[in-house]
């Protein structure tokens, strides 16, 4: 079951670059900078969603400027996972896991979009 859906990513070719044109520039709030996990995680000043900037890597194959990701929060990656496949959807490349933060799998709807299925594993 899907939990609910709160961050869209997309894929940027310099973090740093990317981080300063939206907060800077466009005046999104920074929420996470993780330089390590070449990740950004923004929003508006009042909350809402969130938008994710996450640098290119040869992990996924994603290119900048071709695709926003959307996301969907689960209870249990595991068994969402049996159960899209069950269900003959794709998935895309293995689990991954921020330890201590979320488990992620990335998966493609009948038109090729991406989209991601995050187990969160911090308690907020």
């Amino acid at each position: 079951m899907i939990k609910s859906s709160n961050l869209t990513w997309i894929v940027v070719s310099d973090l740093k670059k990317a981080r300063e044109f939206f907060v800077k520039k466009v005046g999104l709030k920074e929420l996470t900078y993780a330089e390590e996990f070449g990740w950004v995680e923004l929003s508006g000043a009042e909350g809402g969603s969130r938008i994710g900037l996450a640098e290119k890597n040869d992990i996924d194959g994603l290119e900048p400027g071709i695709n926003g990701v959307i996301t969907l929060t689960v209870e249990n990656l595991e068994a969402s996972c049996k159960e899209f496949q069950a269900k003959g959807i794709k998935l895309v490349g293995e689990v991954m896991e921020v330890p201590g933060h979320v488990k992620l799998q990335m998966f493609q709807d009948d038109d090729g979009n991406y989209l991601q299925l995050v187990e969160r594993l911090e308690t907020e």
